[in-house]
């Protein structure tokens, strides 16, 4: 059984509002609503693209917009001063395939 990703599905249909820290017309950047690091942001394209590993992901435009939305969250969260990681899925077991970026930072990430 598949699990439903209702974090990412919610927050692009409405049902769930989050905090939002960046947003274009193709990429939209959230605080995570359960975070596992003192600053947790979720960046993922506003239309479906299964997973880094499909062929979608290679859209010049959307990988460029993607990364705007790490680089903005990490200047304004104060990231670029204390560091950051950044994870990106491939189609996570369990969850509904979809490609997302998480930006982690803040004490304790390493």
């Amino acid at each position: 059984m598949t699990k439903r990703d209702w974090y990412c599905e919610d927050v692009l249909s409405g049902k769930m509002e989050v905090r939002k820290v960046w947003e274009d017309d193709r990429v939209l950047a959230f605080h995570h609503p359960r975070p596992e690091s003192p600053v947790h942001v979720v960046v993922i394209p506003k239309a479906h693209v299964p997973s880094i590993l499909d062929p979608q992901a290679l859209d010049g435009s959307l990988l460029a917009s993607m990364v705007r939305g790490v680089q903005e969250a990490a200047r304004q969260l104060g990231l670029t001063e204390t560091g950051f990681f950044v994870r990106a899925n491939a189609a996570a077991p369990g969850v509904t395939p979809h490609m997302h970026w998480h930006v982690r930072g803040g004490a304790g990430i390493w």
